[in-house]
């Protein structure tokens, strides 16, 4: 959670230093830099039973939710969605069946854009099943979970998903990986026909609005790197944060424009019980060409990022009045 709550603010602030013209950007470069750096508000729900066990926004703040109630035997899955401009979610129908404890949750789910989203259930990849929705939430209809086809490039409003094609000898790890898309029309598979150039494991690294990033394995070092497509995932670069750590097994982005920052989630070395914490940060704002390295897991030190001097100037100006 950790690292997926630094990320959410790391989007923000990039936002924000991009329209500003912090690191490369200048004010007015980009139409959609101001829209970014506008987040819509999103009300907590507070309100809405059990918990959370994913969550997705599409660009115009709408919004899907998948909640979880659970009593002593069995857990009630639900699907709460907000619409653009909403005060508050509303409950919908869930596609998914109650299921025990003990079983537990294996269902996440995707934003497709406004009033579209894809449920996967089943220990990913491949899912066991699908469920689709073009109309916020009221309908959901079941779908196939192997890829049908391939497409050279991402729809508009697609997204990233991995999957294993063939696993090793021993049934743990995957021997052969790809990256698929969804068509957000239909909610069905597609494989991309240019794969990112890693080894397994290759996964969705994150996107903004002009990259799309997967993670993976360097093919010369074997350690953990990018790849970047500028043209939605016809072709694909190799971008290799520096230090990252031998344990390391993906990178996340976030940012906006040229302003990024990669986190390395893994297990702390000081903290066994912490399996998916934040071991490092890279920025890069030159669009991920090249990355520094900003900040390193310390036992009890918070990820806070150092001020660069275009941070610290824009701290110092006095705030708008009232």
């Amino acid at each position: 959670m950790l690292v997926a709550a630094v990320l959410a603010v790391l989007a923000l602030v990039s936002a924000c230093v991009e329209a500003d013209g912090v690191g490369g950007a200048q004010v007015g470069e980009r139409a959609h830099s101001s829209e970014a750096a506008t987040s819509p508000r999103i009300p907590s729900g507070t309100d809405l039973p059990g918990s959370s066990v994913a969550v997705d926004f599409a660009r115009d703040g709408s919004g899907f939710a998948l909640l979880v109630e659970c009593g002593k035997t069995r857990c009630r899955q639900r699907v709460a969605v907000l619409d653009k401009g909403a005060d508050a979610w509303r409950l919908e129908r869930s596609p998914l069946a109650d299921v025990t404890v003990e079983h537990g949750i294996t269902a996440t789910l995707r934003v497709l854009g406004p009033g579209r989203a894809l449920i996967t259930e089943g220990v990913w990849p491949p899912p066991d099943r699908t469920w689709f929705t073009s109309d916020g939430g009221r309908h959901w209809r079941q779908g196939s979970a192997r890829p049908s086809g391939t497409t050279r490039v991402l729809p508009e409003g697609g997204t990233l998903f991995e999957d294993c094609t063939r696993m090793d000898q021993e049934g743990n790890n995957c021997e052969h990986a790809r990256v698929l898309t969804v068509l957000p029309t239909t909610g069905e598979f597609r494989a991309l026909a240019t794969q990112p150039p890693l080894k397994p494991p290759v996964m969705p690294a994150g996107q903004t609005e002009d990259l799309v990033f997967a993670s993976g394995r360097d093919p010369r070092s074997g350690r953990v790197a990018l790849a970047v497509s500028e043209d939605g995932g016809r072709s694909w670069r190799l971008s290799r944060p520096r230090g990252t750590g031998a344990s390391v097994w993906s990178l996340r982005v976030t940012g906006a424009g040229k302003v990024l920052y990669a986190a390395e989630p893994g297990e702390l070395p000081d903290e066994e019980n912490v399996k998916n914490g934040l071991l490092a940060l890279h920025r890069s704002t030159d669009g991920g060409g090249t990355w520094e390295r900003v900040w390193e897991h310390r036992k009890g030190v918070d990820p806070r990022l150092p001020a660069r001097p275009a941070d610290r100037r824009r701290r110092r100006q006095p705030d708008a009045p009232q």
